[in-house]
């Protein structure tokens, strides 16, 4: 687990992560992978992410680079800390989890 982002309540600007895989982190190459993210407040609610994701259409010059825009009501203080999962999938069905192990995490503070 790490904290990726400390961040206010009401965030919408887009957030950018790296999927890396591997030993040596290499940048996974999310061409043709759908990308989805699992989102957990602090009871375990999941937090709708749906049609907020989206991987950098160039993976050759950006490869693993996906963003995620928040709604506004997406991350409040009293739902901190949130867990933070991508979830990778290829067109054969193959899932990848970012990370495989323990859940990153976002922490939200009151303005």
């Amino acid at each position: 687990m790490s904290l990726l982002y400390t961040l206010t309540e009401g965030w919408t600007t887009p957030l950018a992560f790296t999927l890396r895989y591997g030993a040596d982190a290499t940048p996974l190459d999310l061409t043709g992978l759908t990308v989805t993210l699992s989102l957990r407040d602090r009871f375990g609610e999941l937090v709708d992410t749906a049609g907020d994701i989206e991987a950098a259409a160039d993976q050759t010059t950006s490869p693993g680079v996906v963003t995620w825009t928040p709604d506004a009501a997406d991350l409040t203080a009293a739902g901190s800390r949130y867990t933070v999962r991508f979830k990778a999938i290829d067109g054969a069905g193959f899932v990848a989890y970012f990370e495989a192990g323990e859940a990153d995490e976002i922490h939200v503070y009151t303005p």
